[in-house]
């Protein structure tokens, strides 16, 4: 399989930043609210390509940048102090937009997470620099963090529900179902240590939940 290029075209690159702006104008109720700002975005963004596996943070760092994830997987985790197993704590899917609002905004020193991709992934970044200019200058910028806010807890309590069964099994089962997005064409595109993090059971339990929820379609 050929890898994707890293070099991106002037082209391309515009296309990237005019999705990012077509997606913020999306989540207003007045799309026209955006008005000056879509111009200082086009400016300020910078699209780019990373490969799974690269670090977006890491402990003892600051999250100097936000992104927009055109396509792929991003998850953000911790590490168990005695296992040394990931406990993941979120995983962003494509139209999302990666950050940890309060690191960025205050610029505080991440201790103990990680946001790593799963897949190689389409970005769309803008500084914690820049976005202090939009903040000063564009008010539209506090509501639109708030509709990213409210995005990100709302796909964060689908998690939290299924923490909370008390049925582990069953957990595997509601997990198809309210994130279809990590299961495409018959194939999981989290790997078992992933899922098994996400939703909080052991393999051997997502092994038996396997036999109750089949990946295979009949």
């Amino acid at each position: 399989m050929n890898k994707r290029p890293f070099k991106l075209t002037e082209a391309q690159m515009t296309a990237w930043k005019q999705e990012v702006v077509d997606y913020l104008r999306s989540l207003l109720d007045n799309p026209l609210l955006l008005g000056k700002l879509s111009v200082v975005l086009m400016n300020s963004l910078r699209p780019h390509f990373k490969r799974k596996g690269y670090m977006l943070l890491q402990p003892d760092m600051l999250m100097t940048e936000a992104h927009y994830l055109r396509k792929d997987l991003i998850k953000l985790y911790s590490i168990d102090a005695q296992t040394g197993e990931e406990k993941i704590r979120f995983i962003w899917n494509a139209g999302s937009i990666v950050v940890l609002l309060e690191a960025f905004r205050e610029r505080l020193v991440n201790e103990v997470l990680y946001i790593e991709l799963i897949e190689d992934c389409e970005l769309v970044s803008i500084s914690n620099f820049c976005m202090d200019d939009i903040y000063e200058g564009h008010t539209v910028a506090y509501k639109l963090t708030e509709k990213i806010r409210a995005a990100e807890m709302a796909r964060k309590d689908l998690q939290t529900e299924i923490l909370q069964m008390v049925d582990k099994k069953q957990r595997y089962c509601v997990f198809k179902e309210k994130f279809p997005e990590f299961f495409v064409d018959g194939e999981w595109r989290l790997s078992n240590e992933e899922i098994c993090s996400f939703i909080g059971i052991s393999p051997t339990c997502l092994k038996t939940a396997r036999k109750i929820c089949s990946d295979v379609e009949d």
